[in-house]
């Protein structure tokens, strides 16, 4: 994934962004995972093949701890394009994290059976925009015959897709994720979700330079450097972003010689050069009244924009 899987690494690490997420994706939103239990763990780890040692590096990897679970271990992979062998890769760095406990002695002492091993949980997150059309189990890209399947153990990773989770789920998130999950979610079902954008983002930078990289819009991150020189960095929100984009669609319109007035000249700088904006923003629940509005401009300004794009 190159910049893709870096920035997305750099924001999951971060303790609250990474609670929200487990909290979320295994517990529905119940809020089971502290971000004070978590700590970092190892994300190297190595297996033999062709008789040499090779290193293979999970990409988010945190040991939780607390009264009740004593010890587990949770990663995110994070995924940009459908992977037929995903639950052979998973399978291997699970496989290898075990195997890392017994040469460590890192293993959990039970009053009744002795030492065992800490579970280990591995979460597939998948930011793409296509359907991922492979399985999510160790049988769909393994060939087993009927006669075997009772020998063979079928894995099976807990797989996300962020463009399939529609606005309920989306709406559990309560860090600076929901915001990388409102841009992904595809809601096809014109669903409205109430206004995220004026939270004050712990992570501005991060999150912004995700959403960036992720739609090969650098307008973002600008937008970001530009509220921290009039604001600050502790008071940046989306809506911050969002205005200081449309003032620079409005600006560039007018260097560009529309006379046609502030209304129009607002639209054709956003058709220009701004449309990816506003299907952010319908995206994320905004009607196209909302967004007119919001552009000052007429709606149907805004419906030739989607139209044209």
């Amino acid at each position: 994934m190159g910049n893709k899987d870096i920035t997305s690494k750099t924001l999951e690490s971060y303790n609250d962004v990474f609670a929200d997420m487990v909290n979320v994706f295994l517990f529905d939103g119940r809020q089971v995972v502290q971000p004070d239990e978590l700590s970092p763990a190892d994300i190297s780890s190595q297996y033999k093949a062709d008789s040499k040692i090779h290193s293979q590096e999970r990409d988010v990897f945190k040991l939780w701890k607390n009264v009740v679970i004593k010890f587990a271990l949770i990663g995110f992979e994070n995924q940009a394009k459908p992977y037929k062998f995903m639950p052979v890769r998973i399978f291997s760095y699970d496989g290898s994290s075990y195997r890392e406990q017994l040469n460590k002695d890192f293993l959990i002492v039970d009053s009744v059976r002795g030492k065992l091993c800490c579970p280990v949980i591995t979460v597939v997150i998948y930011f793409g925009s296509d359907n991922w059309n492979y399985g999510t189990e160790l049988y769909d890209c393994v060939y087993v015959p009927d006669e075997l399947k009772p020998f063979v153990n079928n894995y099976k990773m807990n797989f996300y897709a962020l463009k399939d989770m529609n606005i309920s789920q989306v709406e559990k998130f309560t860090s600076d994720f929901r915001i990388i999950a409102e841009f992904f979610a595809d809601n096809t079902n014109n669903e409205k979700t109430p206004a995220f954008s004026d939270k004050l983002l712990d992570h501005p930078q991060e999150t912004l330079d995700m959403i960036g990289i992720f739609s090969g819009d650098d307008r973002y991150l600008d937008a970001y450097n530009e509220v921290v020189v009039r604001t600050s960095k502790e008071g940046v929100t989306m809506s911050n972003i969002y205005i200081e984009m449309l003032d620079k669609a409005e600006a560039k319109a007018k260097e560009t010689g529309w006379k046609n007035g502030v209304a129009e000249g607002r639209a054709k700088g956003i058709a220009e050069g701004r449309s990816d904006l506003v299907r952010t923003l319908l995206s994320v629940g905004r009607s196209i009244k909302e967004i007119a509005e919001f552009f000052k401009t007429d709606e149907s300004e805004i419906e030739k924009i989607l139209s044209a794009t």
